[in-house]
């Protein structure tokens, strides 16, 4: 149908909702969940190891992650920022992401996190802080089936820390 008029005039209603289309199709604004850099606890074990020679370059490097690496989650999508100078740019969206699982880090404050895209490609993100809140964060914005396949924090990880308290607590009675 190629008349003069707009698809997105006020005139036209949805018969389900009774919204306009204008309403239907209308994008909330995008809102940023976490900006920030990876989490400082990276740079503590390289900082010890510095006493040693070899212990320079891992020091080096998580000292330039603190520099160059910026993790965005927004409503929207997850965006890095990455590289020399961070000069590197990566975007995903929700949709595309099959599943996730992670690792934590730093006692628990800090983790790793893997997302497994449809199109078969992985994405890490490192020492990503606030790490409980902002999986759940991402976890909540993909859809069912990543939900499904994904790792759940409550089921996969307290009982193992609840074995790890229960094996210190009986060892040192």
């Amino acid at each position: 149908d190629l008349s003069d008029k707009d698809i997105f005039d006020e005139g036209d209603s949805d018969g389900d909702s009774g919204k306009s289309k204008k309403e239907k199709f209308k994008l909330e604004p995008e809102t940023v969940f976490f900006e920030g850099p990876p989490s400082a606890t990276e740079v503590l074990f390289p900082a010890l190891s510095i006493v040693t020679v070899i212990g320079i370059v891992p020091f080096i490097s998580a000292v330039s992650r603190q520099f160059w690496v910026k993790y965005k989650f927004t409503s929207r999508r997850i965006s890095i920022q990455s590289g020399f100078g961070g000069k590197d740019q990566s975007e995903i969206i929700y949709p595309d992401i099959e599943e996730i699982r992670f690792a934590f880090r730093a006692f628990g404050s800090a983790g790793d996190m893997v997302l497994f895209l449809k199109d078969g490609a992985k994405v890490e993100l490192r020492h990503v802080p606030n790490f409980t809140e902002i999986y759940e964060y991402v976890i909540s914005k993909c859809d069912d089936e990543a939900k499904e396949k994904s790792m759940k924090i409550k089921k996969d990880i307290e009982p193992s820390v609840e074995a790890t308290v229960a094996v210190a607590t009986s060892t040192s009675e």
